[in-house]
């Protein structure tokens, strides 16, 4: 059983904080939602209920955060580094091994399963969360999606009697997210879950608590706040426009390990165009991508790129592309956030800056964002480099439904500049709201929908 507050936690070097003003119970086997805007702080409040705050992060914590009537720091967090694990927003932050298989064992070798257990286990896991096809793979070849799947497994696998998951469906189509709620309802009453997500029409029925984080950092038990679309305009693009377009032609790539990944593809794009891809998890949307931005090469076809006119060899791509990777921090360069902006103009950085962030501070280190602001800062720097081309690698990821809406306004001003604009996305209802051309990637080709 979990006791809540009252507390206040100030972050280090920020005016940003996280307070509780009363006592929250949360009891044994409940299913636990927590809401609010990106950037509020519940990925602290988390961080506070496995005891990372305050025994590994600076800041100042004063108030009471207790576990079955003991603090969750000091011994309390030694005592219950079993008992309480935690799924990470970013998943590959927790990966140790290479070999996804090695990686599902660690942490029963770490607290002493016997190789029979842990046959057994790897056994009921597999079927449960699709891993069979990634035993050989190297993790660095993992999509995110099954990042999530493998590291989620690993956690259960050691049975613990408390899972602290942040954002657990963000990478999920629809299909694995409505079975990952399903296997949620099955499991309550067993362990306690406590998770962060934007899926609330989905999650929210079945939850037995729910807790909201409001943008000023207050923590209450409540029903969850409306969060509104913006009605923020997003700047015009000025400039000259290319007339551009990409199309692939019967392209065909797989990995060593991965015989059977892509083949035939066939697509075309041009100036305006907004193409969606669709598919299930490690079915190689992040790997398309790369192919059309040159950073793989394809086995056999043709990726053919032509601006005002002229033909652009895959090597030279690179400089007519803004590329948003899945994990934020590939694109931080700089020591501060300011650093990272320095190519937004003045006249709109401050416009911008203020409605897409709460009290954002620019000598800040980019690293410190919460991994929704990472998100919205690595959506900027991109986006004003002023590309032709641009891939969207999973944009709404840890978004509540204002930035969603200002992620899609972003969008839609690029198309009526010209731009052409590639995004993968299992948000349907972000999807829809661009009118897309959509394309499903399934038994390893493309499907015009």
């Amino acid at each position: 059983m979990y006791e809540i507050g009252p507390f206040q936690y100030l972050f280090n070097r920020s005016q940003k904080k996280l307070i509780c003003r009363d006592k929250i119970t949360l009891n044994d086997g409940e299913l636990v939602v927590i809401t609010g805007p990106s950037g509020g702080g519940k990925s602290t409040l988390l961080q506070l209920l496995k005891g990372i705050i305050p025994e590994f992060k600076a800041g100042s914590f004063t108030g009471s955060v207790t576990f079955n009537g003991e603090a969750l720091h000091g011994d309390g967090f030694k005592k219950n580094l079993k008992e309480i694990l935690f799924l990470f927003q970013n998943p590959f932050s927790q990966l140790l091994y290479q070999n996804a298989s090695e990686e599902f064992l660690f942490s029963m070798e770490n607290f002493g399963f016997t190789k029979e257990e842990m046959d057994k286990k790897r056994s009921e896991f597999e079927d449960y969360f699709q891993l069979d096809s990634l035993w050989n793979k190297k993790t660095t070849n993992l999509s995110n999606g099954e990042c999530q799947r493998l590291v989620l497994a690993s956690l259960l696998a050691v049975n613990p009697k408390v899972l602290l998951l942040d954002e657990p469906t963000a990478f999920l189509d629809t299909q694995s997210r409505k079975e990952f709620y399903d296997w949620l309802v099955k499991m309550k009453g067993e362990r306690t879950v406590v998770l962060i997500d934007h899926h609330t029409d989905e999650i929210l029925p079945q939850a037995d608590r729910v807790l909201v984080v409001s943008e000023e950092g207050e923590l209450k038990e409540a029903a969850p706040e409306n969060h509104t679309e913006s009605s923020f305009q997003w700047p015009s693009v000025s400039g000259k426009q290319d007339r551009a377009s990409l199309r692939l032609n019967h392209v065909y790539f797989h990995y060593p390990e991965q015989k059977n990944l892509l083949r035939d593809l066939n697509l075309s794009a041009s100036s305006g165009d907004i193409i969606v891809i669709k598919g299930k998890n490690g079915k190689g949307k992040s790997t398309l991508f790369k192919l059309m931005t040159g950073l793989l090469k394809p086995l056999e076809g043709e990726i053919e790129i032509i601006v005002n006119g002229a033909h652009i060899s895959l090597k030279k791509m690179r400089n007519h592309i803004g590329f948003v990777f899945q994990n934020p921090e590939t694109h931080f360069f700089y020591d501060t956030i300011g650093e990272e902006l320095k190519h937004v103009p003045a006249a709109d950085k401050e416009m911008i800056l203020s409605q897409f962030f709460k009290d954002i501070e620019l000598s800040r280190s980019p690293f410190l964002l919460s991994e929704g602001e990472k998100r919205r800062l690595s959506l900027l720097m991109t986006i004003y480099q002023n590309r032709q081309f641009y891939f969207f690698d999973e944009p709404t990821f840890g978004q509540d439904k204002r930035s969603i809406s200002i992620i899609r306004d972003m969008i839609l001003e690029q198309k009526k500049a010209g731009k052409i604009q590639f995004i993968i996305s299992h948000d349907d209802r972000f999807i829809d709201s661009l009118n897309p051309v959509v394309y499903q990637l399934e038994e390893q080709t493309l499907k015009r929908l």
